[in-house]
């Protein structure tokens, strides 16, 4: 029964035109963004709205402007106003792109510090690691039983010739059952 609830829900849902919200969010361009900032679109808007009468009027039989006062309002409301627009546009493209070069450049030194940074850190713990050994290796409590230890306090008799009058000295007990 649960079945044909879920297709008549379905069914409906199609029929009123109903879509899921799975479908990503179409982001603007760097032109529709700039496009849309009032500083740009009021100027743009006026020098058109003023070609568009201007032009109406030269094909009338009786234009309402003519001669210099046309050109004076062609030029004050038609040309500036434009020329401010696309400089605004022009502009904003020009520091969308920077801004871009930029997150992308501190993108890229973001990875690189982190990435030297882990490198600090190894060496760093293989430093350590290398000290601790070290330390372990170089310790002054010799074992003198130990025969790697003791090996190294073995009097010099030189090459097998003693002088007159020395013998060698042992440093090492001799090996017995107890030491005492």
């Amino acid at each position: 029964m649960s079945r044909v609830l879920d297709f008549r829900d379905l069914r409906e849902r199609v029929l009123a035109g109903e879509e899921e919200e799975d479908l990503e969010p179409v982001e603007d361009t760097p032109l529709q963004i700039e496009a849309q900032e009032s500083m740009t679109l009021v100027p743009f808007c006026l020098s058109v709205g003023t070609f568009g009468f201007l032009t109406y009027d030269h094909f009338q039989d009786n234009p309402i402007f003519s001669g210099s006062t046309r050109n004076m309002i062609l030029i004050g409301l038609g040309v500036f106003p434009l020329g401010l627009a696309l400089g605004r546009l022009n502009r904003g493209l020009n520091a969308q792109r920077i801004n871009k070069n930029y997150e992308k450049l501190l993108d890229e030194a973001d990875a690189k510090i982190e990435e030297l940074e882990k490198e600090v850190e190894e060496a760093e713990e293989e430093k350590e690691a290398e000290q601790e050994a070290e330390n372990e290796s170089n310790s002054y409590h010799f074992d003198y039983l130990n025969a790697d230890d003791s090996s190294h306090h073995v009097p010099s008799l030189g090459f097998g010739v003693s002088a007159f009058g020395q013998e060698g000295v042992i440093f090492r007990p001799p090996v017995t059952e107890s030491l005492w």
